[in-house]
This record gives C-alpha cells, structure tokens and sequence, in this order.
C-alpha cells in the first residue's frame, strides 16, 4: 500500500500557474515522472526478481554459484539464428547445443567442434550478443530523468525575471505601479542582458528537442540498436493472430519485439576451476538461463518509446511556437496605425511578453499595469494626438481594452 501511495505522489500533477510553455512542461513533468516510475518499478524488479539457470543433477556445481555467475558474466544469443522459425528452441537458441556454427554456402546449422573434439571445417562460429541490461538499466532510467529535467534549469536562469514576476503576482495584494516599476523600467529592458534573455528562450526550447533526441538514441545505443523500430515493429506483432503471435517455438518467421529487444533466455558460458591434493579440475560449461527481469523491461520500454516519441514531437513544435511568436510580433508591428506604432516603438519584446503573462493570469492587474503604462510611458506622445486621442489615452476611467490580443500582441487601433 505505501509502494502504491508513492507512486500516485510521484505521477501526481498539481495545476497552478507556471511561466513556461505547456510543451516544456510536458518534457520537464510528465517525461520525468515517467523515467522516475520507471526506475522505480525496475529498481524493485532488480531488487527482489532473480534468474535462474537450468543445472542438470548430474553436475557437481553448486546452482546459486552459477546463477550468480550468469548474472554478472551476461547472457547471450546467436546473431546468426534469430530468423530460424524452426531450429530455434528459444529465440537465438538451437534446440541442439552444440550447434554453435553456421555452413557460409547453405546457411543451416552445425557444430565447430565435433565429438572427437576437432575443428569441423566449413562451419563458421556464429556471432553472440550479449545482453547485460538488467544490471544497470535502473540507474539508466534515472538518470534520463535528469536528463529531461536539465533544460528547465537552464529555462529558470534564463527566465528568472519571469520567475519574479510570477511570485510577485502570488502575493495577496499586488500593486500595478510597483509591477511596472519593477519589470517595465524601459532604461533596464532595452539592455543587453534582456536581448539575452530573448535568445536563451530559444536554446532553452532547442535544449529541449536536444535531450529528447538523445535519450532515445542513448536507449537504442545501450539496447543493441533495436529500439528505434522497436513500437513500429511491436504494433506490426499485436495485429496478428493470437496463435502466431504468441507460439515461441518458432512458428512465425520473425521474432516477438520483446524477446528482439531483451530475450527472456539466453546461453550463459561457466568455468568449472578447483585443485585439491589429489587432483585439479578444470571444465567449461554452457547452461540456458531464464532472464525474468526482461519480461517487465519489455513492456516498460514500450510505453516509454511512444512518449518518447511524442515528446520530441511536442518539444519540436514548441520551438516552432516560440519561432512563430517573435517572428509574427514584428509584421504586427507593421501592420498597426502609426499611433500604434508609435507606442510599439516604446515596448521591446520582453515586456511584450511579461504583459502576455499578466494578461493569462490576472486581468484586472494587467488593465492596471496596462493603463500605467499609457500614463508614464507614452505621455511624451500626447501633444502628436488629437483631444479625442488624449482623452482616450491619458484618461483613467477610459477604454481599457487589452493593448494585446493573444500571442500575436495585436495592437487595438484607437
């Protein structure tokens, strides 16, 4: 029950107000509660869940030792048989083992060493490979957390003014003439350190599409190079009828995506080595394992692909967002009357945005902020503008409809 509660505290998501875009958060909450559950799922895996490996009777060796010794050696299957629907026990597995070679020319099975322990000619050892996953996959899965968590450092110093003013609009009563001299001090913004601020938004959301894209080829690295097709080729299995998908005896011409990914057996080689006053003894053993922990890191890394994939999507588009939000700022510049203009020339990009998020999150503040900004700001423009235009302008109990619309910053004409 307490395993439970801390998981539904891990994936909980509180709702409240944050100053970065929803396709960042998607990336820095979800994606890291994500690898967070699943490093606690396989750390408990790792933990408690232990294979075991066929030991016949008949051998004098001691079935923990080589239990143990599988675990830390690794396991492994042949490259050259994962194809074979109908020599293969397990997958990678001959149903013979002494069958550890291939003939170049036919391509069918055969043993390098024959019985009288001699080299067989023509028969080509066959490639293994090696799955050591289980032992260290949990720190692997913790550490991408990090990993997706890392641009939002790098966004909470870069946007730290965000951040104040987040924190100022918090406090229970908020006073627009200290917001303004706060965040809209025209001689602070036009400053080379706000330029910087604009810029390191932008590697903020490239960081993002960065780590999304290294995880993933990082995961594909670590498993062999078998993930990256791995949710294409396991929705292409799930379409198939149950008595294929699911006959490991080798009925269907291609593998199960799990075992392709992790197999639940694998070969495990053990030096039998021991001396003693009468005699020395000294023999090598292959043994088939069981790797259980691999069952549940199949389906862990199934879920995981799909989001990683749609994280990265998401990260991508939230660049274009960001793009498409200063570039279409500028035309909108263009486009307005030339009082507007006029006022536009007075406001840099930054405070754009902090009255976009004054706008989201408090109207009333940001029709107070708005309206000390047309009073000290923009007085020295009174005297280019007809009575009517003053009295709009200037006047207090006047119109004091959004200066902005949206994310386009679309300038009211007056």
């Amino acid at each position: 029950m307490t395993i439970t509660e801390d998981i539904k505290d891990i994936i909980s998501i509180n709702i409240k107000p944050r100053y970065d875009s929803w396709c960042d958060q998607f990336t820095r909450i979800f994606m890291v509660k994500l690898m967070t559950v699943g490093a606690l799922i396989l750390g408990m895996n790792w933990y408690s869940d232990k294979f075991t490996c066929v030991v016949p009777s008949t051998l004098d060796l001691d079935v923990g030792f080589v239990s143990q010794a599988c675990w830390i050696n690794g396991l492994y299957v042949y490259e050259e048989i994962r194809y074979h629907a109908d020599d293969v026990g397990y997958y990678g597995i001959p149903t013979d083992m002494t069958l550890d070679g291939i003939h170049p020319q036919s391509g069918e099975m055969c043993a390098t060493i024959n019985v009288a322990h001699k080299i067989t000619d023509n028969c080509k050892p066959m490639k293994k490979t090696f799955f050591l996953q289980f032992q260290y996959m949990t720190f692997v899965m913790a550490l991408l957390a990090l990993l997706y968590y890392f641009p939002y450092a790098i966004h909470r110093l870069v946007n730290e003014d965000l951040g104040h003013l987040q924190d100022t609009m918090m406090e229970e009563t908020v006073d627009a003439e200290e917001v303004v001299k706060n965040f809209f001090n025209k001689k602070y913004n036009m400053g080379y350190r706000m330029r910087m601020r604009i810029f390191g938004s932008i590697i903020v959301k490239v960081l993002y599409i960065a780590c999304n894209l290294f995880a993933f080829l990082a995961l594909d690295f670590l498993l062999n190079h078998q993930y990256m097709t791995y949710g294409v080729k396991w929705i292409n299995w799930v379409q198939l009828p149950n008595e294929i998908a699911y006959d490991y005896m080798g009925v269907r011409h291609y593998p199960k995506p799990g075992n392709e990914l992790l197999p639940a057996f694998g070969f495990c080689d053990v030096r039998e080595a021991s001396r003693d006053m009468k005699q020395v003894v000294t023999n090598k053993h292959r043994f088939i394992c069981e790797i259980s922990p691999h069952t549940l890191y199949q389906y862990t890394f199934i879920v995981t692909w799909f989001f990683m994939i749609l994280s990265t999507l998401i990260s991508m588009l939230g660049f274009l967002l960001q793009i498409f939000d200063h570039a279409f700022t500028i035309p909108c510049f263009l486009k307005s009357d030339e009082n507007a203009r006029k006022m536009y020339s007075n406001m840099t990009l930054r405070e754009c945005q902090y009255l976009e998020f004054i706008q989201q999150n408090d109207m009333t503040l940001y029709e107070n902020v708005l309206q000390k900004l047309k009073e000290e700001r923009y007085c020295a423009m009174v005297g280019t503008l007809t009575k009517s235009q003053k009295m709009m302008l200037m006047s207090p109990s006047g119109d004091t409809t959004p200066l902005f619309n949206g994310n386009t910053m679309e300038m009211k004409e007056n």
